[in-house]
């Protein structure tokens, strides 16, 4: 038995008012003036005892009255199943529905999605006035979506029936908690909770372990698990995609490697995997797949336009299609805008090179002097030949800062330079014409050289070195090529966003034959890619988070940017200015697949990637007895849970238990009985009494 208003029962202490009323009678004393043959007639014991069972039985129904007048306000209820006791209990529900995306897999019994909208659709239909009930699907649990307890059937039917498959993470737990939440502001006294699932494992891992258990036995919990049958096919799933590419250039491969997982029982022979740019398949091979192993698999394909691309890699259809496919994102750049500077015999060779390769960058030329004057800002990425000042050294390294990239060739003069920028040198090194300085290892491993260096099996031998006459040998930094005698030929530094590479010779004749190998151009355009690229590669993250993307510091100060969702929605947002830089916010991502960034003028600014958690594919489903050992684990050990496997048989269940009856109407007619009763005994006492 339940009570709706409990707190009533406290009146149960004025039933013990008649009984110390009684008590106090007893201890009065009455002079009655009577004669001794008068006296010895009426002192009879049968009319004793019957005076005092009428007294006890008056106390008893004065008693009774005053009980069950305070039950009738308590308003008790008691669940039970007999029609003739039985009747609606004004209920409050939440329907827990899973809504991850493998609830997309299909089974004898059909889309598993369906059959979860029909069982709620089931649930619903039972529900009678005075009922509230709220859908609360686990997908959107930690979105800014609100929930509220509604008595409009027809809106929660439509609901029920626009129900999708979401992508981002789901935990039972939550769920729960949140539906918790949206009990604590019923009246009714039956609430209820239906989880409907597939029951895959990973919705049911503990968040809270110390936390305390939900619900209490007012709160019933139904489980009904939605699979009918194990899938009959493998399901495959692309766990991870790693691009090897650290630089993106125009008409250059990009090699993505993805870890293909088979969770299926048998081997999946001939897989179809694509790499698609834009939408459009650009490469294409097959592999088998093991049963219960992951494989990794290598696509290559090339990009043959500027500005963001939206990358993917997907497979053939199988039993759960949206973990076929997984995103990512970079950025080629048009040409940058370089700024060269140095006078005519310094830059000699470099302008030949820039000829003879006029898609490789738009070159501006500068005389040194000029330098300090420059708006190093508007250029992607600069070259210096030529002599660099104190001053001019200060003004470079706060445009490297700032996410600039710099290729510095080495000057008689320059020496004392290199240590703004973090480098030392022993100075200016002279090598007999006979006897040169040559290059004694490269890093090959290092992005500026992936896929320069081909058909050697050492990582760092070269095949040939240019004869060095003169040098200003380098220390410090990231040592990319070493040379004869110690110190760095090319050495990278990392200064704040940007990049700076310097190389220890001139790039003149009389430094030695560098500008006349096969080195040179290989060396100067691979630097200058490399040094102009800026956040070509996008963040990563799952579909469900809030990610904030930094920019890059030159678009620091604020201001509006253009982010474009994966369905091709444009949306305006602010750039907030941190300590670290500006950022934006994306908010909750709901949908997997690129977002782009671009400023006010369409300028390509930034790219992020949002992809499903990789454990969803996994269709491992928990048995009956696990599930509800995991529902246990959620709840009070008061709280009853019962599983509904017969999804058909929904409705039944949800009826029967809200089959009750409130007795507070039995309470008054059984009050107003006593207090009858209590009238008639009383007037028959006084009757007596005067007799």
């Amino acid at each position: 038995m339940t009570f709706l208003n409990p707190l009533v029962l406290l009146g149960l202490a004025t039933a013990s008012i008649p009984l110390l009323l009684h008590l106090l009678n007893l201890r009065k004393l009455r002079s009655v003036d009577f004669s001794t043959l008068q006296f010895l007639k009426e002192l009879q014991k049968t009319k004793i005892r019957r005076l005092k069972l009428k007294q006890i039985i008056l106390l008893i129904l004065r008693m009774l009255i005053i009980i069950f007048a305070v039950l009738a306000f308590s308003r008790p209820v008691v669940k039970t199943s007999l029609p003739a006791l039985g009747a609606h209990i004004k209920s409050s529900i939440v329907i827990v529905a899973d809504n991850s995306f493998s609830m997309e897999v299909s089974d004898a019994g059909g889309n598993r999605l369906n059959q979860a909208r029909a069982a709620a659709l089931s649930v619903i239909s039972v529900l009678k006035d005075g009922d509230e009930a709220a859908l609360l699907t686990l997908s959107d649990v930690q979105s800014e979506r609100s929930y509220s307890l509604s008595r409009n059937f027809s809106l929660l039917r439509e609901e029920i029936n626009g129900m999708k498959a979401g992508y981002a993470p789901v935990s039972l737990e939550d769920g729960l908690r949140k539906a918790q939440k949206i009990l604590q502001s019923s009246v009714n006294l039956n609430k209820e909770i239906y989880i409907i699932t597939d029951a895959q494992q990973n919705i049911f891992v503990r968040k809270q372990h110390d936390s305390l258990r939900m619900f209490d036995e007012k709160t019933a919990v139904f489980v009904v698990p939605i699979h009918t049958s194990d899938i009959a096919d493998a399901n495959l799933t692309i766990d991870s995609i790693n691009v090897a590419n650290r630089i993106f250039s125009l008409d250059k491969p990009v090699e993505a490697e993805a870890l293909i997982r088979n969770s299926g029982k048998n081997e999946a022979k001939g897989v179809s995997i694509g790499l698609t740019f834009d939408g459009q398949r650009v490469a294409q091979r097959s592999a088998d797949i093991p049963a219960g192993s992951v494989r990794s698999v290598n696509i290559v394909a090339t990009p043959h336009k500027s500005g963001i691309i939206q990358a993917a890699i997907e497979l053939e259809p199988d039993a759960l299609e949206a973990d076929n496919k997984r995103y990512f994102g970079f950025i080629i750049a048009d040409k940058p805008r370089v700024a060269l500077f140095g006078n005519s015999e310094q830059i000699k060779f470099l302008s030949l090179l820039f000829s003879a390769n006029a898609e490789v960058a738009n070159i501006e030329k500068f005389p040194a002097e000029v330098l300090g004057g420059t708006a190093l800002q508007n250029y992607d990425a600069i070259i210096t030949a030529c002599d660099i000042t104190v001053s001019d050294a200060v003004r470079i390294h706060a445009y490297i800062s700032g996410g600039g990239g710099s290729l510095i060739f080495a000057n008689e003069h320059n020496a004392t330079i290199y240590s703004a920028f973090g480098f030392s040198t022993a100075g200016l090194q002279n090598y007999d014409q006979n006897q040169p300085a040559q290059i004694t290892s490269i890093d090959k491993k290092h992005p500026l050289f992936e896929g320069v260096f081909k058909g050697t099996t050492d990582a760092n031998r070269l095949a040939e070195s240019p004869k060095i006459i003169k040098a200003l040998p380098l220390n410090g930094g990231q040592v990319l090529i070493s040379m004869t005698g110690g110190g760095a030929f090319l050495a990278e530094q990392r200064i704040g966003e940007g990049r700076l590479l310097a190389c220890a010779v001139a790039p003149i004749a009389s430094w030695g034959n560098f500008p006349l190998t096969g080195m040179f151009p290989a060396i100067v355009v691979r630097s200058l890619s490399y040094a102009s690229v800026r956040e070509s590669f996008g963040k990563q993250f799952i579909v469900g988070d809030q990610p904030s993307i930094t920019l890059p510091k030159r678009y620091s100060g604020g201001g509006n940017f253009k982010v474009i969702d994966p369905s091709g929605t444009e949306s305006l947002r602010p750039a907030v200015d941190l300590p670290s830089g500006s950022s934006i916010s994306l908010g909750t991502v709901s949908q997997p697949g690129v977002y782009r960034i671009y400023s006010i003028e369409g300028k390509p600014v930034a790219v992020a990637t949002a992809n499903t958690t990789d454990n969803e594919g996994n269709l491992i489903y928990a048995s009956q007895d696990d599930l509800l050992s995991h529902i246990h684990g959620f709840v009070s050990p008061q709280t009853p849970v019962e599983i509904i496997t017969d999804t058909k048989a929904v409705a039944e269940g949800a009826a029967r238990a809200r089959i009750g009856s409130e007795l507070w109407k039995a309470c008054i007619i059984a009050a107003l009985l006593c207090a009858i009763a209590e009238m008639i005994v009383a007037r028959a006492s006084r009757a007596e009494s005067v007799a």
